[in-house]
């Protein structure tokens, strides 16, 4: 993966599939605390069950508070099953992450929503603006937008311990 000078800390482990990614940046989050840096944000969530359903959640790292982020439209129907209303709840999660002294900012996913230029985007832009190193996940899929949407700057890091490490380690000293 390329690791271009960035003039802000923004990066994305880049994958291939699901869920490797995900058990990979919440070993990291472990391995921050265990630092005692302050680590805040959303992550992939487990999926919870709602009129037998299976929902997918995301999870507030600092409160462990559930959020169901997608809806059943039943099994007939074509249209994307994010909830904009659960997506907007949890976005309070990243908006209040302004206020804190937080050493990394974890935004769960750049996806579909983002690509198309909803979802956590101006969370996103808001934290980097003030300063704030983030780290998503992106899956190839959504690379070309991602990469339109940071304009190229963004460090694209490969799913590897190590790597995450170099790059929080380098955006420390560049701050």
């Amino acid at each position: 993966m390329d690791t271009p000078s960035t003039p802000f800390a923004l990066a994305a482990i880049v994958h291939a599939g699901k869920g490797s990614a995900d058990t990979l940046l919440l070993e990291f989050v472990q391995e921050l605390r265990a630092k005692n840096y302050r680590v805040c944000g959303l992550v992939q969530g487990p999926e919870v069950q709602k009129e037998g359903h299976s929902l997918r959640t995301v999870q507030d790292l600092d409160k462990g508070t559930l959020y169901p982020i997608t809806q059943n439209l039943g099994s007939e129907s074509t249209a994307c099953c994010l909830d904009i209303g659960a997506l907007l709840e949890a976005s309070e999660v990243l908006r209040q992450a302004l206020e804190s002294p937080a050493d990394l900012v974890i935004v769960n996913r750049f996806g579909i929503m983002e690509a198309d230029g909803q979802g956590f985007n101006n969370e996103i832009m808001a934290l980097i603006d003030q300063g704030y190193p983030v780290l998503t996940v992106v899956a190839h899929t959504y690379l070309p937008a991602w990469r339109e949407f940071t304009g190229g700057l963004a460090v694209e890091l490969a799913p590897e311990r190590q790597a995450l490490w170099n790059w929080f380690e380098s955006s420390r000293q560049a701050a």
